[in-house]
């Protein structure tokens, strides 16, 4: 539980103020703006979908050797992945909302290509660095780097330098 809330809080934050920014540009063209809760309730369905992600370990199935690479595998790959849950999440309210199956694919395919693609991106930048904490507390083994960035002690069994 406490890593979900870390993963939807750390989304939200991102997504929030992404759609801040958005709004910025809506307001200066007059047009209505977006809910700002829009931004809680999709980090809260993308949170719940890095975990399963991370659960299923399909990702971790290639772990290069150099820290980077790793970082960056294991990004791109939990971003493909959020995007078929994504899509699989569009494909579900699409029919809860009564929409026949072909309409709902239909209405996927034709969407503008330039921005999912933007949209993707800025999702694949927001994982990185997500990720990259994950990958570099398992490195200095877990919890040694909240710790050195909140300037805790260490454990007394590990020693003072």
């Amino acid at each position: 539980m406490q890593a979900y809330a870390c993963i939807s809080l750390y989304l939200w934050i991102c997504l929030g103020a992404l759609q801040l920014y958005g709004n910025a540009v809506l307001r200066d063209q007059q047009l209505p703006l977006l809910p700002l809760g829009t931004a809680a309730i999709k980090a809260l369905i993308l949170g719940k979908f890095i975990l399963v992600i991370q659960a299923v370990k399909i990702v971790e199935q290639v772990k290069p050797s150099v820290l980077v690479y790793r970082i960056l595998w294991k990004s791109l790959g939990t971003l493909l992945l959020l995007l078929l849950c994504t899509l699989a999440e569009d494909i579900v309210i699409g029919l809860w909302h009564g929409q026949a199956l072909a309409d709902t694919l239909n209405e996927l395919v034709h969407r503008s290509w330039a921005k999912r693609l933007a949209s993707s991106f800025v999702m694949w930048l927001v994982l990185i660095p997500m990720i990259a904490f994950e990958e570099l507390d398992a490195e200095l083994g877990r919890g040694n780097l909240l710790r050195m960035l909140l300037g805790r002690p260490r454990n007394e069994q590990q020693g003072t330098e």
